[in-house]
């Protein structure tokens, strides 16, 4: 399988009445089945995961952080990664003193493009989460930063603006500059390829950084920004009530249809 965000397809396109056969570009979106072991030859399923087969190793980074299993990179010694039939396989070679056998049970089933916390069988886990990372930034953000954010993002947006099909999320320096981006089909993998990279370049904790979100802010996307210890959570659509709820609770600044002309803070 090509690790490409994108592949060619034949479409059919109706525009006035006309209908024309083309070539388009579409999000690629494939099963990744993360296994983890302490030896080479125990390797045992955490999970499935639906998303776009680029940056794998940020994407097990960020998500083996943010499910609070590994607490730095050190904690995974090698990662291999196979192509199969159906999708990829990763075997992630963890640290000894790694008890990831208590987290296995805790998932159950596929974990969707659509959402960083089904499968969970307790969600409970979640609502009490002790974020002992999360630090109170040093400085506030001028808005008028905030408000050049969205420009930036749309910008290095590749996959997107071939196939208008992947969610990207976005890390800035406190002065408004752009540090990375990484998109994926779903929108927790792309925070999890964010946090993963800023884990490995030893960046954490996120507490003067802002993200920026292409879409809508969720509870699982607050969840993971605050496992990061970030400061400042922006984004281009709405934040759910929960996703309000938890930022009030643990100290972050969550912002909302961000644009040039400015933005909702909540």
């Amino acid at each position: 399988m090509a690790h490409n965000k994108t592949q060619k397809s034949k479409i059919y396109k109706c525009s006035n009445n006309v209908i024309v056969e083309k070539d388009d570009d579409i999000a690629i979106e494939c099963p990744l089945e993360i296994r983890l072991g302490h030896n080479n030859n125990e390797f045992q399923t955490l999970a499935i995961t639906l998303c776009t087969p680029t940056d794998i190793t940020d994407l097990i980074y960020g998500y083996l952080f943010t499910e609070n299993i590994i607490i730095e990179s050190k904690d995974i010694l090698e990662i291999k990664i196979f192509d199969n039939d159906l999708g990829l396989i990763a075997e992630v070679l963890l640290n000894h003193k790694i008890a990831f056998e208590k987290f296995l049970y805790k998932r159950q089933g596929m974990v969707h493009t659509s959402c960083g916390v089904c499968g969970k069988t307790e969600f409970e886990d979640l609502l009490t989460f002790d974020y002992h990372r999360l630090e109170k930034p040093l400085n506030d953000i001028d808005p008028s930063i905030i408000c050049s954010l969205p420009e930036k993002l749309s910008q290095k947006q590749q996959g997107f603006i071939k196939t208008g099909g992947l969610h990207a999320c976005a890390l800035f320096d406190s002065q408004g500059h752009i540090l990375f981006i990484k998109e994926d089909i779903g929108r927790h993998n792309a925070l999890d390829k964010l946090i993963g990279c800023a884990l490995q370049q030893q960046l954490m904790p996120l507490n003067n950084d802002i993200i920026l979100l292409s879409g809508r802010i969720s509870f699982e996307l607050v969840h993971k920004s605050l496992i990061a210890g970030l400061s400042h959570l922006s984004a281009i659509g709405a934040p759910s009530s929960l996703s309000i709820e938890m930022a009030q609770l643990n100290g972050l600044r969550l912002m909302g249809f961000v644009k040039a002309e400015g933005f909702n803070t909540y």
